[in-house]
Parts: structure tokens; sequence; C-alpha cells
């Protein structure tokens, strides 16, 4: 894991999330978390240790209570209610806004295809 005492600026410096701008903030989120050291414990490659390793555990825990915050710092308010109950786990809360986002991206997709193709001319 990695070394990162002085993190703890949390400045976020690109759009936080909205309802329109996911593939963008994706990216951007990535790159700061990247930039801090926290992205292998948000992508999942990193797992949380054993109880039975304290010190492990215990650095993890920092960085995954630093990853969330992070995160949550991200979201625009009105995104925010995708977050109840799992504020502190930066996994859960990478699935869930993918699987929110991803879920409307694919059903737009599909309404611009279809209004696309049901011009008549």
């Amino acid at each position: 894991m990695s070394d990162n005492t002085n993190s703890s600026s949390t400045t976020i410096t690109f759009p936080l999330l909205s309802a329109h701008n996911y593939s963008t903030w994706k990216s951007d989120v990535q790159a700061s978390l990247r930039s801090k050291g926290f992205w292998r414990i948000v992508s999942g490659s990193i797992c949380k240790p054993d109880d039975k390793e304290a010190e492990k555990l215990e650095a993890y825990l920092d960085e995954a209570d630093r990853a969330a915050g992070i995160l949550f710092l991200a979201v625009d308010k009105d995104q925010r209610v995708h977050l109840a109950g799992i504020e502190d786990d930066p996994v859960k809360i990478w699935v869930k806004l993918e699987e929110i986002h991803m879920e409307k991206g694919a059903g737009t997709r599909f309404n611009a295809y279809d209004d696309l193709f049901s011009i008549h001319l």
C-alpha cells in the first residue's frame, strides 16, 4: 500500500459527478486516486487484509477511508443519494456509481438510436 501520509489534500480539481458526465468524471477521478496511491484499493486489486494482520489491516482501513472520502467529495450533492449506507467503502461506492451511470448511458444510447431509426423521410 502507499505511504501517503501527506496526501490529506482532497481538493477536487475536476467537475463533480453529475447525471450527465460519468465518462469524463470516471477518468478524472481514476487519475486523482492513482496520483494519491488509492486506485488499487478502489479497483479491488488490493484486498482487505485478514484481521490477524493488525498493522496491515489498519493501514488498509486508513487508505480505504481516504479513498472513500475522495470519491464522496467528487460526487455532486444530487448524486450522493446513491451512496447512502456505503459511504465508508470505496469499492462499493465505485461499483454502485458505475452500475447507476452505465445503466443510464446504455438506455440513453438505445433511446437515441430508436429516435434516429424512427425518423420518416
